[in-house]
């Protein structure tokens, strides 16, 4: 039966089949036909590119024999084959670039090398002045810095010999007068002996001096507020003593200080002693004219100072010598409170 069937199907398919394969053939011509038409279009249009193509060729190559004669008639020599692509673009940079150098200064390269002629000079200036600079402080040397440091031992001792001579003169107005501020200004120490940069580079010995240097400024600052103090009528006298105090007491630990800085670099050894010792005898034997001490009245007439006191020296003087520098001191505030050679007195007292 499924046999039947199949073979009722397949007859009515075979003359479909056969008017379809009939009518396709037409149309297949026809697609032939169109697609032949397309090409012969296409090698037109072709032909015709190509033609134009040749024709931009020989125009370059004419342009580029106009130039190649006109650059032989000024002489000059392209640097490209101009028959190239890469050719022509080179030479449109090379006519495009500015070059000062060949084609003449104009306002902006003159600017810029006065600017780097100006750098130029003044480079050259803070070199020399840096080098000159270095050369000078070479010049100072660390034994150079101790003997400055020895000669301050000298000032601190006659700034002890003021400093209590101004305050027994104060004592003796019963505080009702006040030393002249000059006196004080000439207590503070120089500060430019002390040159830290000698001891780049050993921060030990930096260290040393650093710190000596702060407690050196500190005096000064010290001796600057007890100035305002004193000369003041408005502060009481133990405010006043208390100064006085205080100057002194800064006096000897200034002085501590600077022996022990000199022991701990340069050691207190002969040559470090001596130095030590040579400035303070120019201190202590210090000759005056007689002229220049002129007895006045109560010039004598003060409370001495004890050997005990100078036990700050213990480092540099054994204890008979300390008896003398304490002789010497209390000769010396008492030549302070006498007159000078203008008959005017050497502390000026000014009253309130």
């Amino acid at each position: 039966m499924k046999r039947t069937l199949i073979a009722v199907v397949a007859m009515c398919l075979l003359p479909s089949m056969g008017r379809a394969e009939a009518v396709a053939a037409p149309e297949t011509s026809e697609n032939a036909l169109v697609t032949d038409s397309v090409q012969e279009q296409i090698r037109q249009e072709l032909q015709t590119i190509r033609t134009l193509q040749v024709e931009i060729s020989a125009k370059r190559e004419e342009a580029v024999k106009a130039k190649l004669h006109l650059d032989s008639l000024q002489h000059k020599t392209p640097d490209h084959d101009l028959s190239t692509d890469y050719g022509v673009m080179a030479q449109i940079e090379d006519n495009t670039h500015k070059d000062n150098l060949r084609d003449g200064w104009n306002m902006y390269g003159i600017f810029a090398l006065a600017v780097a002629i100006i750098s130029l000079i003044v480079s050259i200036k803070t070199f020399t002045s840096q080098s000159g600079t270095e050369r000078n402080t070479k010049k100072l040397s660390q034994d150079a810095q101790r003997d400055l440091l020895c000669d301050m031992l000298r000032h601190l001792y006659r700034n002890f010999v003021i400093t209590y001579a101004m305050r027994t003169k104060t004592m003796d107005e019963s505080f009702e007068a006040y030393p002249s501020e000059e006196h004080f200004e000439k207590l503070k120490v120089p500060m430019e002996n002390i040159h830290l940069e000698v001891f780049y580079g050993h921060d030990r010995e930096y260290t040393l001096m650093h710190n000596l240097y702060l407690n050196l400024r500190n005096y000064n600052e010290e001796v600057g507020v007890a100035r305002l103090h004193i000369c003041s009528r408005d502060l009481t006298p133990q405010t006043k003593n208390e100064d006085f105090d205080l100057l002194e007491f800064k006096i000897t630990y200034l002085t501590r200080r600077i022996i022990y800085t000199i022991g701990e670099i340069w050691g207190l050894n002969d040559r470090s002693l001596k130095v030590m010792r040579t400035a303070m005898d120019r201190a202590l034997d210090k000759k005056t004219n007689a002229n220049d001490n002129i007895p006045v009245e109560g010039c004598e007439d003060f409370e001495h100072k004890q050997p005990e006191v100078f036990d700050f020296y213990e480092r540099l003087y054994n204890e008979a010598e300390r008896r003398h520098i304490c002789d010497c001191f209390n000769r010396d505030v008492c030549g302070e409170r006498k007159l000078n050679s203008r008959q005017a007195r050497k502390i000026r007292m000014i009253r309130f």
